[in-house]
């Protein structure tokens, strides 16, 4: 056979081998696949949207952030007046989210005017940025399938760090050492006082430089900015707000770095309130 002859076959043999299909390459995603989150939480979440008849002109989809807005004075706050439905678990990755809208029939009851996604950064540790991304894209999806209409307002992931990386400045060293160093000069020191000093110390939150923040929710977030279609997805990153003027993460606004305080909680709801009023419209 013929150079020729041999290229044109393997042409051809090209020609015949299917292509991808969307829902093949969202099976091939681990971040994308559905995973089951049956549990007392989600049972809860059932019950509960049965009881309000399925009110609600807002749903909150997503981890243990998102399920921290239980308790929080912002929440109604900022949020009362639209009926808002929290939808968060702690622990829940996008296979999570995407299993409780689906088999896990969360949504069924419910007829929001829109929703709130902000989920992925339980994903960080096993998945890429772009498995991350097309897990958040599915929900996106499947939101979009089951109510059409719905105004989808994405939250980019927010900034995280690990707390061996934070940095306590000058002022909050010397704050923290002048009570020891007051007590050292005593005749006889108070060891009680000393020690709750230390403590005290050692409790002060520091601040994450911007270089030591996570670079893989930068990753996720130039990604899943490109689902906002100006229609019905909307992409609004929010993380900068909880950023101090250099960039660096501070505990004072997420205690462990990653979850946030209530300082955090106000900046979230403050940040979107304006955003939700228009999607409900």
């Amino acid at each position: 056979m013929s150079r020729l002859t041999l290229a044109g076959c393997l042409m051809a043999a090209c020609l015949f081998i299917p292509s991808l299909t969307a829902q093949e390459k969202t099976a091939e995603n681990p971040a994308a696949r559905k995973l089951d989150r049956d549990i007392p939480r989600h049972k809860d979440f059932l019950k509960r949207i049965e009881q309000s008849q399925g009110v609600g002109d807002i749903v909150f989809l997503g981890d243990s952030i998102t399920h921290g807005w239980e308790g929080q004075k912002a929440w109604q706050e900022y949020f009362g007046g639209f009926k808002p439905v929290n939808l968060g678990i702690s622990g829940d990755q996008t296979g999570h989210v995407l299993w409780r809208i689906t088999e896990g029939h969360e949504l069924d009851s419910l007829k929001p005017k829109a929703a709130v996604i902000m989920i992925g950064t339980n994903n960080i540790g096993g998945h890429t940025a772009p498995q991350i991304a097309g897990g958040i894209a599915e929900i996106v999806e499947e939101l979009k399938r089951q109510k059409p209409g719905i105004k989808v307002l994405v939250l980019g992931v927010f900034p995280r760090g690990s707390s061996g990386d934070a940095e306590r400045s000058l002022e909050q060293i010397a704050a923290g050492i002048k009570p020891i160093n007051e007590e050292l000069k005593k005749d006889k020191p108070d060891l009680k006082l000393l020690n709750a000093a230390v403590r005290n110390l050692e409790q002060q939150r520091g601040t994450i430089p911007a270089a030591q923040l996570n670079k893989k929710v930068a990753e996720i977030n130039a990604i899943i900015g490109k689902l906002d279609d100006g229609k019905t997805v909307f992409y609004k990153d929010i993380g900068p707000e909880f950023l101090d003027q250099n960039g660096g993460l501070s505990g004072e606004i997420m205690p462990d770095y990653l979850h946030l305080s209530s300082k955090g909680y106000e900046i979230w709801g403050k940040a979107i309130k304006t955003d939700l009023e228009k999607l409900t419209k």
